[in-house]
């Protein structure tokens, strides 16, 4: 992908309009964003429709924010959780980053990364999200309590203190949930990580954990600073830094010409990072 890329969340509930959108935009953008509100309908053969119109160069995210259970078969040792199913499922229907949970505990994340690069594709995890009212959990505190027990669910997973040196030597580091994802995704190899574009304090303590890509949400109408696409591009760019990218949604699929919105986008992007 490009240096500081630039990705199409294309949520559009009908399937139709939504490729339509891909088609339209396809040459100012360096990936898709495509979620279970485009799929639902469709089925997953809808990724296949949308790497033919894209080709192999651009990155197709399957943004399904896989979050349920991991386990293995006792005899053989095979991930065999509802996560498996999912990520072979979405990585054989095309897609090249799938975006996976880890709040919901350490065998979901263990699952989704080994079979998503057992079948190809990347992982990217959700430290923290964009909407108002994510801080209530992912910004949770954690005090000596929390990190005691933290240390106490390792061991039971068979993280040995002795052979995991750097992930326990982080626990007194880790103050919030947000955190304890950085941490986990650093140690299970996440692929990167999904990171708030209109929350810049929040990416400068995902830097303070992980230098790994960060896909930004959050462009245009969800700052939360009041910046203009320019102010908010300057700002984050300097934080992610070039193998991370930008997630645009609406500035481009409710535009009236999304091939116009895009290139707009892209243009101001070019313009923003040239000057860093």
């Amino acid at each position: 992908m490009k240096e500081y890329g630039l990705v199409l969340s294309n949520d559009v509930k009908d399937p139709e309009q939504m490729l339509r959108v891909t088609e339209q935009s396809k040459e100012f953008i360096d990936g898709v964003k495509i979620g279970i509100t485009s799929s639902m309908l469709p089925g997953v053969e809808v990724f296949k429709r949308v790497k033919d119109i894209l080709g192999d160069d651009v990155a197709l995210l399957a943004d399904y924010k896989v979050a349920d259970i991991g386990f293995t078969n006792k005899k053989s040792g095979d991930w065999e959780g509802t996560n498996q199913k999912i990520v072979e499922t979405l990585s054989n229907a095309g897609a090249d980053y799938i975006t996976c949970h880890t709040i919901t505990g350490i065998a979901s994340i263990e699952e989704s990364v080994s079979t998503a690069h057992a079948n190809g594709a990347k992982v990217l995890t959700l430290p923290y999200m964009t909407h108002k009212g994510a801080n209530l959990f992912f910004g949770m505190p954690l005090g000596e309590v929390q990190r005691q027990h933290m240390i106490n669910e390792f061991e039971a997973y068979g993280l040995k203190k002795e052979e995991n040196e750097q992930l326990y030597g982080m626990v007194n580091k880790a103050n919030t949930v947000t955190d304890l994802i950085l941490m986990l995704g650093n140690h299970f190899n996440v692929d990167g990580y999904i990171g708030p574009g209109n929350n810049p304090d929040v990416i400068k303590n995902y830097r303070s954990f992980t230098q790994d890509e960060v896909w930004s949400p959050g462009f245009g109408r969800q700052d939360k600073k009041g910046r203009n696409l320019d102010e908010q591009i300057a700002e984050w760019a300097p934080l992610v830094g070039p193998k991370s990218a930008m997630i645009v949604g609406s500035l481009i699929y409710k535009a009236d010409d999304p091939n116009q919105a895009a290139r707009e986008v892209m243009e101001t992007r070019d313009k923003v990072v040239s000057n860093l």
